[in-house]
């Protein structure tokens, strides 16, 4: 009778962990040198993930240019359960996702559906591949190569050989051939996708089937009727992004660089799509090689810490400030938790009073000081520089504490160079600028801010650079005509 009620104890025991929220379970940190993952898996199995990341980076090193720069901090949240990841993220059309800061990026993720993480991880290495895309060759890709590519790279699996590129799974092939997208339609498909999208599936895998035929169709012959074999369209990739990058017209690029007209290339993704097979190659990659990594168990503190961060980042504020609220219960003066509590809500006097609280317990704070910066010219975007010159020079001052604080803090840095410029020091703004760039010189705001500090100091050719790369690919529709405007005074002030 013991026995059976110490075994109705544990199993109850299980079903009540089973059913607690995510917030609650037992949660570990994978440190290793490429990243550090924070995962409610059994340890064993946030290891197996962990190791099975590092040898994906591992095998498609010769796919991505060399690392130009040092890349910034990763850090990875790896869902045991779907519904887990949806809940705290409030999202029902993605399996994953990355965000993006000048400081740091944040992939997250549950299982791939019905597989699991043991037999794949196929989100998990689609959004590493957006990390590693970004941070390897500087500069921008269309939405629809960035998800093809991502998505060609996600089902990478090890066999004796190597590791084998290119697996379409044989559901995913029939869905690829019965699309009705046009390539026209993928091809304007220029800024990231929304979330919310009913057609996003769709847009997701014929993105995928352009970027496998154009990475692997030279290893295939056509239908009859056809050429022997297709284009080398992978070795014209290259040109083709860059002058994509550049500006050029997306369906321009691809007709001039891929040497064929749209609907030539039409009639053969097409054709390529139903095709029983797509032809897959092996990458040598080191499958001796131990990952390094340290696995610790997380207090629940620091669990709410993360979980709230990125739910907040993806929109979900009302779960963050349950999390946030959730840390303070325990720990009233958690600095942290008040900048982030601050930044949940849309009422700006409750949120200035939580950052003030946050500021008066750390003044040297970096986060506490960046939030107050940014709040003390939260209204001033709109507004004249008469009306809010003071604001300006009360925010570069929280700016320079949080640079005093923290010299390696990128976001700070970019803010400080931002109020510079507002305050009608380009000089002194441009060389925070600077630095932001060199971090994230792909990203558009900083191209924008970048190019009007270089135009105000009369380095018209440097500001035309920056400006460009800022209209074209600001997902802004307002700042993009902003950067136009700039662009537009330049030339004017050279005709005259």
């Amino acid at each position: 009778m013991r026995r059976l009620i110490t075994a109705l104890s544990l199993t109850l025991a299980w079903a009540n962990a089973a059913q607690a929220n995510v917030e609650d379970h037992r949660w570990h940190r994978v440190a290793t040198p490429e990243f550090e993952m924070l995962s409610d898996l059994a340890p064993e199995d946030a290891r197996a993930l962990a190791d099975r990341l590092t040898r994906f980076r591992l095998a498609v090193q010769g796919l991505l240019v060399p690392r130009q720069s040092s890349e910034p901090p990763l850090k990875i949240i790896a869902f045991r359960h779907a519904r887990d990841f949806r809940r705290v993220f409030s999202l029902r059309q993605v399996g994953g996702f990355t965000l993006s800061s000048l400081d740091r990026y944040t992939l997250a993720f549950g299982p791939d559906a019905r597989r699991g993480y043991a037999a794949g991880a196929l989100t998990a290495f689609h959004e590493y591949t957006h990390y590693l895309l970004h941070n390897r060759q500087q500069m921008n890709y269309p939405a629809w190569y960035e998800e093809g590519f991502a998505n060609f790279l996600s089902t990478i699996y090890m066999s004796e050989d190597g590791a084998v590129v290119g697996h379409v799974p044989a559901i995913k092939r029939w869905q690829m051939s019965r699309s009705r997208l046009t390539l026209a339609e993928l091809l304007d498909e220029r800024f990231v996708f929304d979330w919310n999208r009913r057609d996003l599936e769709e847009i997701y895998l014929k993105a995928w089937l352009l970027v496998h035929m154009l990475q692997h169709g030279h290893l295939i012959g056509l239908p009859k009727g056809r050429p022997a074999n297709m284009p080398p369209f992978h070795a014209r990739l290259p040109e083709m992004l860059t002058m994509i990058n550049a500006g050029v017209p997306t369906r321009d690029a691809v007709e001039k660089s891929l040497g064929v007209d749209l609907p030539t290339l039409e009639r053969m993704l097409r054709a390529y799509g139903r095709r029983n097979s797509l032809p897959t190659r092996i990458l040598d990659v080191d499958v001796e090689h131990e990952t390094p990594m340290d696995v610790q168990p997380l207090a629940p503190a620091q669990v709410w810490h993360a979980l709230a961060s990125a739910a907040a980042a993806t929109g979900n504020r009302q779960f963050a400030a349950q999390l946030y609220r959730r840390v303070l219960g325990e720990s009233p003066d958690d600095v942290d938790a008040l900048v982030g509590l601050s930044a949940t809500t849309e009422d700006s006097a409750r949120s200035l009073t939580t950052a003030r609280r946050a500021l008066a317990l750390n003044e040297s704070h970096p986060g506490a000081n960046i939030r107050m910066a940014r709040l003390s010219v939260s209204e001033c975007q709109q507004a004249t520089m008469d009306q809010c010159y003071d604001r300006w020079r009360e925010s570069a001052e929280f700016y320079r504490r949080a640079v005093r604080s923290d010299p390696e803090g990128v976001d700070a840095v970019f803010g400080l160079g931002v109020v510079y410029l507002h305050v009608g020091q380009a000089g002194d703004a441009l060389g925070y600028l600077r630095v932001a760039y060199q971090r994230a010189p792909w990203a558009p705001p900083v191209n924008l801010y970048l190019g009007e500090a270089y135009r105000l100091i009369g380095d018209l050719e440097s500001a035309r650079v920056h400006l460009t790369k800022a209209m074209h690919w600001h997902r802004d529709e307002r700042w993009r005509e902003r950067a136009a405007l700039a662009l537009s005074m330049i030339e004017s002030n050279e005709d005259h």
